[in-house]
């Protein structure tokens, strides 16, 4: 019985350290990917990149690049579309009024 305690201790204590070590990598993820975002608009004003799609998919296709392979496994094409215009939407409505509170639509 007390061998079964410590394991079940042992198991939480690991799915516990899995998801905060999880939500961290995320967090490096999100501020890579909003990194890249910015770099995308200094370019388009150097006119490298003219449109806001071409600048979508410059931050795309670098996300995959600069992102961990541990990330980018998991992720599809179409799931980082959604998260980078995810992420761009809560920029836009950051910069709008310095709150997260969907001021932008």
């Amino acid at each position: 019985m007390k061998a079964l305690i410590f394991d079940y201790r042992f198991v939480i204590a690991v799915i516990l350290a899995a998801v905060i070590y999880a939500l961290l990598d995320w967090q490096n993820a999100k501020q890579k990917i909003y990194q890249l975002m910015l770099l995308a608009k200094s370019q388009a004003k150097d006119a490298v990149l003219k449109s806001g799609k071409e600048q979508e998919e410059w931050v795309i296709k670098n996300a995959y690049k600069y992102l961990p392979k541990r990330i980018t496994i998991l992720i599809p094409e179409q799931t980082m579309r959604k998260i980078v215009k995810i992420l761009y939407k809560a920029a836009k409505d950051y910069l709008d009024d310095g709150k997260l509170n969907n001021s932008q639509e």
